[in-house]
């Protein structure tokens, strides 16, 4: 980043890059996500809701990037919407992409109606959710600048 405004943001914002947090029974997705953003942003990963939960109340993400079907009923996408509400209400400023395979649109309209600012169907175009990873910490950035001013 350069300039005066990305300087502050990186002192405001951790000390570092912008924080992502991504949740995923899978690790080979979990794993090939890090390693594509991890660059660019400070990667956390977790492969439960537990974890996952632990790691977004210690760490407070920018941005979560969440599955929907995880342990213990990977058939249902209770867990997911579970962490969504959970991130929601405790990091109000958090954003949240959702990624999963489930294709039912009353599950979509339920994670919008959590406060979902994505959602990616499995398999997504790594070039999509990188583009709204790109969309969502500007506006960041800016509403996080805007609370000091």
């Amino acid at each position: 980043m350069s300039g005066q405004v990305g300087t502050g943001f990186a002192q405001l914002n951790h000390g570092m890059k912008p924080r992502i947090l991504i949740v995923d029974d899978d690790s080979a997705i979990t794993q090939q996500l890090y390693w594509t953003l991890c660059d660019e942003y400070d990667v956390i990963t977790a492969n439960d809701l537990q974890t996952a939960i632990r790691r977004a109340t210690f760490y407070k993400p920018d941005i979560a990037i969440l599955d929907l079907h995880m342990p213990p009923d990977k058939s249902s996408p209770a867990s997911g919407l579970r962490l969504l509400e959970y991130i929601k209400g405790h990091l109000s400023q958090a954003r949240v992409l959702i990624m999963s395979s489930n294709s039912d649109i009353e599950v979509r309209k339920a994670c919008y109606a959590g406060g979902a600012d994505g959602y990616f169907a499995k398999p997504f175009e790594l070039e999509d959710m990188l583009a709204s990873i790109c969309k969502l910490t500007p506006v960041h950035r800016l509403e996080l600048f805007a609370q000091i001013l």
